[in-house]
C-alpha cells in the first residue's frame, strides 16, 4: 500500500492490519530477545518515563519505582511484571536513535508530531481495559503475539475524546473484531476506536506510534497567538469583576466578536501554519555534526545530499532569510533564498554547482556551511 492510498482510503476511516509474521523485521528498532531488559537499563535514570498497569490498577514510576538515588527500581519493576503488570515506557523517540528516525520520518511525511511508547506485557495478561485514544496509532509488534479486540460499532465523538478517563465500560460493548498481531505485524487504529489487547502464551512487546494530528482549535490558537504580536484586538484587557458582574457580558461579547473577526485577517492562516511549523522544527532531532574535513576541499562538482529524516523550512528574517532545522538556523542574505529553498525541499543527491541563484564561490561557501552543520551529507562522486 502506498502512502497516498493509505491516506485516501484508511486514514481516520478504519483500522488496517499489515500481516508479515516476520521474526526480526523490527530488529533495527529494538532487538526482540533482549528488548525488555535493554529498555529498562536505558531508562534506569528516567523513572518518570516508566509506568506499570494491570487493567484498572496503575502505578507511576516516579512514585512507586524510584530508589533513594533517583534511579529506577529495576527489581520492583520486574517483581510487578511477574505479578501480571504491563510495563509502559514513554517517549522512546527521545532516547533511541532508530526509533527517533522512524518517528521523525512520519513527522516529516504527515506534518504531525509523533510519540513512541513501548508496552511490555507478561504472558496471558492485559494491560488496559477497553479504551480509546484521542490520536491515531500505529502498533508495531516487536516480540511475541497479542490478540487485539476492536469494537468498531462504538462511536466516540471527537469532543468526548478530550475526557481524561478514556476507559469504556465492558458491559454494553458489541462483539469485537479480533485480530492477532505476530512479530513484524503493524496495526493502524484511528482515534476514537475502542480497543483492548491480551498477551498470549508468551510475553509481548509492541510499540505504539502515536500520531498527534493538530486540530482546527490548535490552528486557531496558533493564528490568534501570531496575530497578537501586531493586532491589539487580541491584547484588549478584560474589565474588572468580569466573572461576577452580569452587566459586563455585553462588553465581553464585543471583545469576543472582535477576536473572531481578527482571525479572518489574510495573515491569520499563515501565522497559524507558522506556529505548527515551529513545533515540528523544534521537535526535529539535530543531525550528527558533519566533519570539517568533509566540508574542506569541495568544489562545484562535489555530490551532496540532504540529511534525512529532517523537517526544515526557509523563513524570512531581519536582513534576509534563514534555513531552520532542529535547534539550528543558517542565516543568509535574500540572494540565497532560492538556494536555501532548493536544499530544504531536495530529496535526491545533487552537485554543489546545482544550487540556484548563487555564484560559484557562494555555492561552495553555502555547501561547506551546510555540511559542517550536518544538514548536507557528502556523497561519493562515483
Amino acid at each position: 500500500m502506498t502512502v497516498e492510498t493509505f491516506l485516501d482510503k484508511v486514514w481516520t476511516a478504519t483500522h488496517y492490519h499489515v500481516e508479515r509474521h516476520s521474526a526480526g523485521y523490527f530488529d533495527d528498532l529494538l532487538h526482540a530477545p533482549s528488548a525488555a531488559e535493554e529498555l529498562l537499563e536505558l531508562f534506569r535514570h528516567e523513572p518518570s518515563a516508566v509506568r506499570l498497569m494491570r487493567q484498572d490498577d496503575k502505578k507511576a514510576g516516579s512514585e512507586s519505582y524510584r530508589l533513594g538515588d533517583g534511579s529506577l527500581d529495576l527489581a520492583g519493576v520486574r517483581n510487578d511484571f511477574a505479578d501480571g503488570f504491563t510495563i509502559v515506557v514513554d517517549g522512546l523517540e527521545r532516547y533511541v536513535r532508530p526509533i527517533a528516525s522512524l518517528a521523525h520520518s512520519i513527522e516529516v511525511e504527515l506534518n504531525f508530531p509523533v510519540q513512541v511508547n513501548a508496552y511490555i506485557t507478561p504472558p496471558r495478561s492485559r494491560g488496559l481495559v477497553p479504551h480509546y485514544d484521542d490520536h491515531d496509532v500505529l502498533i508495531l509488534q516487536i516480540e511475541g503475539s497479542k490478540l487485539w479486540h476492536l469494537y468498531d460499532g462504538v462511536g466516540i465523538p471527537p469532543h468526548a475524546m478530550q475526557r481524561r478517563d478514556k476507559a469504556v465500560p465492558a458491559d454494553g460493548l458489541p462483539s469485537p473484531t479480533d485480530l492477532r498481531l505476530e512479530i513484524g505485524d503493524v496495526l493502524y487504529l484511528p482515534r476514537g476506536l475502542v480497543h483492548a489487547a491480551d498477551a498470549e502464551a508468551e510475553s509481548s512487546i509492541h510499540l505504539t506510534v502515536g500520531i498527534h494530528a493538530p486540530t482546527a482549535l490548535t490552528l486557531a490558537i496558533g493564528a490568534l497567538q501570531s496575530l497578537s504580536f501586531h493586532d491589539d484586538r487580541l491584547n484588549a484587557q478584560l474589565p474588572p469583576r468580569n466573572l461576577d458582574d452580569t452587566n459586563m457580558h455585553a462588553t465581553l461579547g464585543m471583545l469576543l466578536r472582535d477576536t473572531a473577526r481578527a482571525i479572518e485577517e489574510p495573515s491569520a492562516l499563515a501565522g497559524g501554519l507558522d506556529a505548527l511549523a515551529d513545533i515540528l522544527v523544534l521537535r526535529a532531532r539535530c543531525p550528527p555534526i558533519g566533519s570539517v574535513a568533509n566540508a574542506a576541499g569541495i568544489d562545484g562538482r562535489a555530490l551532496v545530499q540532504r540529511y534525512r529524516p529532517l523537517y526544515s523550512r526557509v523563513k524570512a528574517v531581519a536582513g534576509g532569510v534563514a534555513l531552520q532545522f532542529a535547534t539550528l538556523s543558517i542565516n543568509a542574505g535574500t540572494d540565497h533564498e532560492a538556494a536555501l529553498r532548493f536544499v530544504s525541499t531536495s530529496t535526491e543527491p545533487f552537485r554543489v554547482c546545482d544550487l540556484p541563484g548563487l555564484r560559484p564561490r557562494q555555492q561552495i561557501d553555502l555547501a561547506r556551511k551546510l555540511i559542517a552543520s550536518g544538514f548536507l551529507v557528502r556523497r561519493s562522486n562515483n
